[in-house]
C-alpha cells in the first residue's frame, strides 16, 4: 500500500484554497484498505468554505477517477478553515506514484487536480 507518510499537495487560485495529505486510517479508526486523505478548505479572505460544495475524486495515472466519500468532518476554528478526511477503497492501481486528487467545486462549476507530490 501506499506509506508515504508525506504525499500531500495544494490548489490556490484567487477564490479558494485546498490541501490534501495522505493520513493513517488507522488514526481515524477507518478500516486499514481504505485511501485516507485530510482535506483543508480555505475560501480567499481565509474563512471557511462548506464541505457540500465539493466532491472529490482520486485520478490515478491512467486518468480514471474513482470516488471517495466524505467520512468526518469539523471546523479547526470558526474562522479558519473547515477539515473534512475522504477515503476510498484501496485499489491496485494507486500502487503507482502519479496520484492526484481531483475536486468539482460547485458554485464556480470548475473542476481542479491536485497533483500529489512526496
Amino acid at each position: 500500500m501506499l506509506k508515504n507518510k508525506g504525499y500531500a499537495g495544494s490548489y490556490r487560485n484567487e477564490n479558494i484554497s485546498v490541501g490534501v495529505l495522505l493520513e493513517n486510517p488507522a488514526e481515524h479508526n477507518l478500516d486499514a484498505a481504505d485511501l485516507v486523505f485530510s482535506v483543508t478548505l480555505k475560501d480567499k479572505d481565509g474563512g471557511i468554505l462548506p464541505p457540500e460544495d465539493f466532491t472529490f475524486y482520486i485520478m490515478n495515472e491512467s486518468n480514471q477517477f474513482y470516488n471517495t466519500r466524505i467520512v468526518a468532518h469539523s471546523n479547526t476554528t470558526a474562522e479558519t478553515s473547515a477539515d473534512i478526511l475522504i477515503c476510498t477503497d484501496f485499489e491496485f492501481d494507486f500502487l503507482f506514484q502519479d496520484l492526484r486528487i481531483v475536486f468539482y467545486h460547485t458554485p464556480y462549476k470548475h473542476i481542479n487536480i491536485i497533483e500529489l507530490q512526496h
